[in-house]
């Protein structure tokens, strides 16, 4: 019996010159995400407590390239008692104001504006 509820793939072949323009295409969105990340380690190190995935109480702000761009978020640690200073120790607020003299910051929408992840 065929499960006709799953989404089916299909394969098509791409020339050459369309493979070396999705590697170039790839290449390019991963070297941006790589200065945006460091970017915004820049900005922020000098000013709030960045996470250390090293170490068990390293709760602070964390950087991560994502699919299609950089979050910044709060990283709690074994500490998460911590995820307060993100919002109510006003720890968000500061990350927004420091990255978006640099870089267009997305918060969420208004069905999740305070997310713990920031988008750059």
């Amino acid at each position: 019996m065929i499960d006709k509820t799953l989404p089916s793939t299909v394969y098509r072949p791409v020339s050459a010159v369309q493979a070396k323009a999705l590697r170039q295409a790839a290449r390019s969105a991963k070297e941006e995400a790589i200065r945006l990340h460091e970017g915004a380690v820049e900005v922020l190190s000098p000013h709030v407590r960045m996470a250390d995935w090293s170490k068990d109480d390293g709760y602070g702000v964390a950087v991560d390239v994502v699919r299609d761009g950089v979050s910044v978020q709060w990283w709690p640690a074994a500490v998460p008692e911590s995820l307060a200073l993100w919002e109510q120790g006003g720890i968000r607020q500061l990350c927004v104001a420091l990255l978006a003299a640099r870089f267009t910051v997305s918060e969420g929408d208004e069905r999740t504006p305070h997310v713990v992840m920031l988008r750059i």
